[in-house]
């Protein structure tokens, strides 16, 4: 079950997502955000909509049918808010690959990064994720 630590600074190649308003309005739906009830014009996503960013790394393989993966914590960090109607580039890279021992058996922590940029290549966030990972 070990993840090879190998994967540690491997990274995606560059996925480019476009933010519409449908997503958005899908997303706040979902996360039952209270600002869909405001009524005021929706400009900006969600602090957490970069999580329906899917971007796969090459040679990270997080299978639900043969690991148990648990979602341990996510964290973004913004220099702007993600506008509507704009596209977001998203690479993703493995931080960190940590083994433990847990109460049932061993664990693996995998820490990823996202970064996400505009069209100009400016940077707009870097999310930090942490994914536990037991064998089943």
């Amino acid at each position: 079950m070990p993840i090879d630590s190998s994967l540690i600074g491997a990274s995606s190649q560059p996925q480019t997502f476009e933010v519409t308003r449908e997503a958005v309005v899908r997303f706040m739906e979902a996360t039952e955000d209270p600002a869909l009830k405001s009524g005021t014009a929706i400009e900006f996503a969600p602090p957490t909509f970069p999580t329906t960013f899917r971007v796969r790394v090459p040679g990270l393989e997080l299978d639900g049918s043969k690991m148990q993966l648990i979602h341990g914590e996510q964290q973004y960090t913004y220099t702007r808010k993600v506008r509507i109607g704009e596209k977001i580039t998203c690479v993703a890279r493995v931080a960190d690959i940590r083994e433990r021992a847990g109460k049932s058996g061993p664990i693996t922590i995998v820490i990823s990064e996202l970064t996400g940029t505009d069209e100009l290549g400016q940077l707009v966030f870097t999310g930090h994720s942490s994914t536990i990972v037991r064998e089943k």
